[in-house]
C-alpha cells in the first residue's frame, strides 16, 4: 500500500475528505446542519467585523468618557448615552467606530459609539483582528467542507471531520505532540455453509467491518504540521489550487 505524506513543506497545500467524511462519523456525533443553528437576528453591516460567534471569550473595553450610542453606522437612531468609566463588551469593529454593550442611563444598550471613547485596547489589536477574521474565515470555509489542512489546530481538525478513531500524545522540553488515526470501513459479506438437522447444507452471509482507509495526522504544539494517507483516500487538492492555512493569530 502506498502512503503520501504530506510535511509542513507542502504548508501551501490543503486537502479534502469527502470520500471517508461520511465513514469517518462515529455513532453519536451529531451534525447540526447550518439552517439548525442560532443566528443573530443583527442585521449585519459591510465592512464590519463582528465578534460574535468569532471569539470564545468576551473582549473587555473601558468607556472613558460619555458617549452617544447609535443602532447603526449611520447614526440614524439614537439609542441613548453611555455613562462614562464603566467597563463594556467589544461587539463590533468598523473603521471609525465600535458597537459594544454597556449601560446607559436609561439602563443596558447596545450600539455604536466613537472610537474615542474606548480605552482599554492593545495599539496592535485592530490589526491583529483583520489577520485573525481573514483565518477563521478561511478555517471556517474548510470545516463547512468537511477538509483538513497544514496549520489547523486540533480542535479545528475535530470539527471538521470529527473525533479520531487512535490519538497519542508526547509531552518534551521543545512543546507537544500529537498523532491522530482516523480509520474508514467497509462492509465485507461473508457466507458460511452450515447444515441443518437433516444434514442438508445452506450458506449463511454475514457482514463483517474491514479497514479500507486510514488518516493520520501529526500536530506540533497545536498545529497540523503532516497529513498522511492510505490509498483508498482522496487527498485532492480542489483542482490543484492551493491555499494557505495560517498559524493561529491571537488578539492581544
Amino acid at each position: 500500500m502506498n502512503i503520501r505524506a504530506y510535511t509542513t513543506l507542502l504548508i501551501t497545500s490543503f486537502f479534502f475528505l469527502p470520500a471517508l467524511q461520511a465513514q469517518l462519523r462515529r455513532p453519536g456525533v451529531v451534525t447540526i446542519k447550518k439552517e439548525d443553528r442560532k443566528s443573530s437576528q443583527l442585521v449585519k453591516e459591510d465592512g464590519v467585523i463582528y465578534l460574535e460567534g468569532m471569539v470564545v471569550n468576551d473582549v473587555v473595553v473601558r468607556i472613558s468618557i460619555a458617549a452617544p450610542a447609535y443602532s447603526t453606522l449611520a447614526a440614524d437612531r439614537w439609542l441613548g448615552t453611555l455613562l462614562p468609566n464603566q467597563n463594556a463588551i467589544l461587539l463590533a469593529v468598523s473603521e471609525k467606530a465600535y458597537r459594544v454593550r454597556a449601560k446607559a442611563k436609561q439602563g443596558q444598550i447596545a450600539g455604536w459609539i466613537s472610537k474615542g471613547a474606548v480605552a482599554g485596547l492593545h495599539e496592535s489589536f485592530e490589526t491583529n483582528l483583520h489577520a485573525f477574521y481573514d483565518r477563521y474565515v478561511g478555517v471556517k470555509d474548510l470545516i463547512d467542507n468537511h477538509q483538513v489542512a497544514l496549520g489547523m489546530t486540533l480542535s479545528e481538525v475535530i470539527a471538521s471531520i470529527g473525533p479520531p478513531d487512535k490519538r497519542s500524545s508526547k509531552v518534551t522540553e521543545e512543546g507537544r505532540s500529537d498523532t491522530l488515526e482516523f480509520i474508514a470501513y467497509e462492509r465485507v459479506p461473508r457466507t458460511v455453509v452450515g447444515y441443518d438437522s437433516f444434514g442438508v447444507p445452506y450458506n449463511t452471509t454475514t457482514y463483517v467491518e474491514v479497514e479500507s482507509s486510514r488518516v493520520t495526522i501529526e500536530l506540533e504544539n497545536n498545529t497540523v504540521i503532516t497529513i498522511e494517507d492510505s490509498e483508498g483516500v482522496d487527498l485532492s487538492r480542489n483542482g490543484g489550487t492551493l491555499s494557505v492555512v495560517p498559524p493561529p493569530v491571537f488578539l492581544f
